[in-house]
């Protein structure tokens, strides 16, 4: 009976500490933002436009037969809240964020899009490392922005944009 109970609570701990691990990469990947577009126009013209509106990052990959365009980062110098009881300045608060625009044609003339971004903050954190990029909520402003410039481009090509 007691070796019973011992193989059992080792399975209880050795699933605690999987997924422990499992929910700790998580956490460090950050949250993700994914909106969703379907376009009727060929893939080419989305293609292009995609890559025309993604000029503000530096593309990191890009492979037409499977319609991933990914980015590298891309940096923007932001506002944050002060510290500490004097509301002290960060040194060098900023963001980068990072996307994944993924297409995929579904029907004649008729493509998928999925745009989704990863956003991290370097700024003060406390503790070993005083400074240090950690994830935080995806802006959907800049997802905004992007679509909004892809849409105006497939539009004045005759395409319609669902949003």
């Amino acid at each position: 009976m007691l070796a019973l109970s011992l193989a059992s609570l080792f399975r209880l701990s050795s699933l605690v500490v999987i997924s422990s691990i499992f929910l700790g990469c998580s956490f460090l990947s950050g949250p993700e933002l994914m909106v969703e577009r379907y376009m009727a126009c060929p893939m080419d013209s989305v293609w292009n436009s995609s890559l025309e509106s993604l000029k503000a990052y530096p593309v990191t990959m890009k492979d037409k037969s499977s319609g991933v365009i990914e980015t590298g980062w891309r940096v923007e110098y932001v506002q944050s809240a002060g510290y500490g009881l004097l509301q002290r300045e960060g040194m060098g608060d900023k963001e980068r964020s990072q996307l994944t625009l993924t297409m995929k044609p579904l029907e004649s003339n008729v493509v998928r899009l999925q745009l989704a971004e990863r956003r991290q903050h370097w700024g003060f954190r406390g503790g070993a490392r005083i400074y240090d990029w950690y994830p935080v909520q995806p802006s959907q402003k800049e997802m905004d922005q992007i679509l909004n410039k892809l849409t105006q481009k497939l539009e004045g090509e005759g395409c319609f944009v669902e949003s």
